[in-house]
């Protein structure tokens, strides 16, 4: 009897162990997702934007931000630029606007609902460049449409190790 209890409770934790395996392949995996509207982050950075001009709050919270529709058109007219890509953007910009909605901006980079993470402590006190987790996203004259670098516990425990921050269980998992 106790040797098939053993044998049970052994199969379990395979089985729990295979299962949590492949969610994490899962989760690296890079999503792929369409963009609600073209928005090269080149043209905006050599333009002189910083992350924290349209992700406003990443250096003093914990989630990074995204820019109000009204905020776009408002930059955009101070730019004054005529090109084909804001005569594509503004009518939709406009009729978000009108209508009283923000874009509806697809998350790329994200992690579990388990896990806590705060682009504040990581701007601010790490003062990390956004480039360490996103990647070459300054570079991309099409949208953030996948991962450029995957979001991992591997990645970020190596990281914390590297830098020498606490790489304790309850210090990002809640």
């Amino acid at each position: 009897m106790r040797e098939r209890l053993l044998l049970l409770v052994g199969l379990a934790v395979l089985v729990g162990a295979a299962l949590y395996a492949a969610r994490e392949r899962a989760r690296q995996a890079p999503l792929v997702v369409q963009p609600s509207i073209p928005f090269p982050h080149k043209t905006h950075v050599d333009a002189g934007l910083t992350c924290t001009t349209c992700h406003a709050t990443a250096d003093s919270q914990s989630f990074a931000g995204l820019p109000a529709v009204r905020d776009c058109l408002d930059c955009h007219a101070a730019v004054g630029a005529d090109t084909p890509l804001l005569a594509q953007v503004t009518p939709q910009l406009e009729q978000a606007a009108s209508r009283k909605e923000e874009l509806p901006w697809k998350q790329v980079y994200q992690v579990p609902a388990h896990v806590y993470f705060s682009h504040q402590r990581h701007v601010t006190l790490a003062r990390l460049d956004c480039e360490v987790c996103h990647g070459q996203v300054k570079k991309l004259t099409s949208p953030v449409v996948r991962q450029d670098v995957a979001i991992s516990m591997e990645r970020c425990v190596t990281c914390h190790q590297q830098q020498r921050v606490t790489a304790d269980c309850l210090a990002c998992h809640r």
